[in-house]
């Protein structure tokens, strides 16, 4: 496990701006099935026929659960869970991220459901069994209402992962 000073200094979330998408060419064809999906304010999921076959397994949905404290996974591709050890759907944020990731995992959904806007971000973190990745992903807002966002479509580069240390 990596000693917990370490960890803290290696984390880094990065804000990149939307107009940037165009450099990760897999993520611009993401953002734009998402915006091609049906939906108001958002939609209520992304229609997996309009993604990039090389983001299926890296695409995840995610709930709010019961209020906007915590998230749930409705939908892991095959490569995230592979990556966990097993079956991501029915967990939540915090059972497979260390509690800095998860609360920040929050805290972006938090801010993609305020501002009903999609986020794109450089991301590197530590797993649960202490390894250091990094990624770059889009976080878009979903609602099954077609008026309240209550779920959001997760999807990182995989041409952009690797493990750091």
């Amino acid at each position: 496990m990596t000693p917990a000073h370490l960890t803290h200094a290696i984390r880094q979330h990065r804000d990149l701006p939307l107009t940037e998408i165009g450099l990760y060419p897999n993520l611009a064809d993401a953002l734009q099935a998402w915006q091609q999906s049906e939906g108001c304010r958002a939609p209520r999921t992304v229609d997996p026929l309009l993604l990039p076959q090389a983001l299926l397994p890296y695409v995840m949905l995610l709930d709010f659960e019961q209020s906007p404290t915590s998230l749930r996974v409705r939908l892991a591709g095959t490569e995230l869970c592979a990556k966990y050890g097993g079956e991501l759907k029915g967990h939540t944020t915090a059972e497979f991220f260390a509690m800095p990731d998860a609360r920040h995992v929050m805290e972006t959904a938090v801010k993609v459901a305020r501002l009903g806007i999609p986020s794109l971000a450089l991301r590197n973190y530590v797993n649960m069994d202490g390894k250091l990745w990094s990624y770059v992903r889009l976080v878009a807002p979903l609602s099954r209402s077609g008026t309240h966002i209550d779920g959001f479509f997760k999807v990182l580069d995989p041409s952009t992962l690797r493990q750091v240390a």
